[in-house]
């Protein structure tokens, strides 16, 4: 990929209901257009960028998202699910996607951390039912969202981890 030029990227990202009941899930599906890095297994989009003195720029507002969350990624990390069923508490560590502004740029996702209950496993996310989640990198920790949600919708594409609350 050329720094210089303008790409089309599209990608996956995790959501929260607040309804009382959800039947159909599925990803909520995304677009991007911007200049592109990659930062170890991130994708980092600019959407706009500062000029500096000397003919420089600096990266002003944009995405990093998981490498694991553009539609063109292919994985088979369902096997990570084989052991869990409908209504088991689960904990669910996962990657997230970020949105910078220069004043606070970075180069890597955030991790959040998901308890509640199985809901539902499809071939490409997981939705959990009363989630309770926080953001636990970078620091401080804290709640996400602010309010809290009926369900989480994750990507199986996202997960880092997922155990059995006991």
């Amino acid at each position: 990929m050329k720094t210089n030029e303008v790409y089309n990227i599209k990608y996956v990202d995790a959501s929260y209901s607040y309804a009382k009941k959800i039947d159909k899930t599925e990803l909520s599906l995304h677009e991007a257009y911007g200049y592109v890095n990659k930062s170890d297994n991130n994708i980092i989009i600019t959407f706009i960028k500062k000029k500096l003195p000397k003919g420089q720029e600096e990266s002003a507002l944009g995405l990093v998202i998981p490498d694991t969350a553009l539609l063109s990624y292919k994985d088979d990390n369902a096997k990570i699910l084989a052991d869990f069923k409908i209504g088991m508490s689960v904990a669910v560590t996962w990657r997230d996607i970020v949105i910078f502004e220069s004043s606070n740029l970075r180069k890597d996702c955030s991790t959040m951390y998901t308890e509640g209950f199985l809901f539902k496993i499809e071939k490409d996310h997981i939705v959990l039912k009363n989630p309770e989640t926080i953001r636990t990198y970078p620091t401080p920790i804290k709640n996400h969202p602010i309010n809290k949600p009926s369900y989480c919708t994750i990507p199986v594409s996202f997960i880092i981890s997922i155990t059995i609350i006991k």
